[in-house]
């Protein structure tokens, strides 16, 4: 990324393939929203907003027999991501002098930071931005769920939400996203057989069904394609050198993200109900 450039670390290749597999190794562990949702992009750390319907302004102007009067597009914001981190310059110049192991920590915490937020925002929206998120669009189904402890429950609950969406138009294949607690409960095995919950659930959601550990409680079941919902990249999560820092070098990890909902109708919010 030229503009935070890599090429300006005093450093090697080898340094930088050990943080980046940190990096993504620890984002993509933490990330639900993509494997929900199929991705646009990326665009570049340049694409700042996205543009939806041109909307026609109320105010005109008129001269003679002339009517001026001007539109222009909605717009939602990209928001971008990021989080700093630092690396000892002994500990860096000992990796390649020596072969070290590089205590990569911090680069792990920060890129699950930012994979965390990416959730959040994808799933919650923000209401500061202007931004909707799967669990926040306007429009979106509902349905309150049971116990998830009662096995048979959650196939009965996910049956529901399919059926509203059924109802509402969109005839699937669905995907859904679940907190993990209703995900964990889902390995219990249904009386007098062998197979789980969870197997049983694949063949109602079969589009895939994913844990998301930034929901604490609920989920969102969604017709699958990109036409009803995905993620906009601007940028997709990097690291990049920031430069030196008293006997340390910073980074940053960053990312531009943001969820896109063209079909809202095309949601199911799962509302937390009894205990799972």
């Amino acid at each position: 990324m030229r503009y935070l450039p890599r090429d300006a670390a005093p450093f090697g290749e080898a340094v930088w393939k050990a943080i980046d597999e940190a990096v993504i190794g620890a984002a993509k562990a933490q990330l639900a929203g993509r494997r929900l949702l199929e991705v646009a992009g990326p665009f570049g750390l340049g694409a700042r907003a996205m543009e939806a319907r041109e909307v026609e302004g109320k105010a005109e102007v008129a001269f003679g027999a002339a009517r001026a009067r001007m539109s222009a597009p909605e717009t939602t914001p990209i928001p971008c991501i990021y989080s700093t981190f630092s690396l000892s310059l002994r500990e860096i110049a000992a990796a390649e002098e020596r072969g070290s192991l590089l205590d990569l920590e911090a680069a792990t915490q920060a890129a699950v930071a930012c994979a965390r937020m990416e959730d959040e925002l994808i799933f919650n929206g923000s209401k500061e931005l202007g931004i909707q998120g799967l669990l926040t669009a306007v429009r979106a189904g509902k349905v309150r769920l049971g116990d998830w402890s009662e096995v048979g429950r959650p196939a009965e609950d996910l049956i529901k939400a399919v059926t509203a969406l059924d109802a509402a138009g969109f005839r699937g294949p669905y995907t859904a996203a679940l907190a993990p607690p209703l995900y964990n409960a889902l390995y219990r095995i249904y009386e007098g057989g062998n197979q789980t919950q969870l197997a049983h659930a694949r063949q109602i959601i079969s589009a895939g069904l994913v844990k998301a550990p930034t929901l604490a409680s609920g989920g969102v079941v969604l017709a699958a394609g990109r036409q009803f919902a995905s993620v906009v990249l601007g940028q997709d999560m990097t690291a990049a050198f920031v430069g030196p820092a008293g006997t340390s070098f910073e980074f940053l990890v960053l990312e531009s993200v943001c969820p896109r909902i063209t079909a809202p109708e095309a949601v199911c919010v799962l509302q937390a109900g009894g205990r799972a």
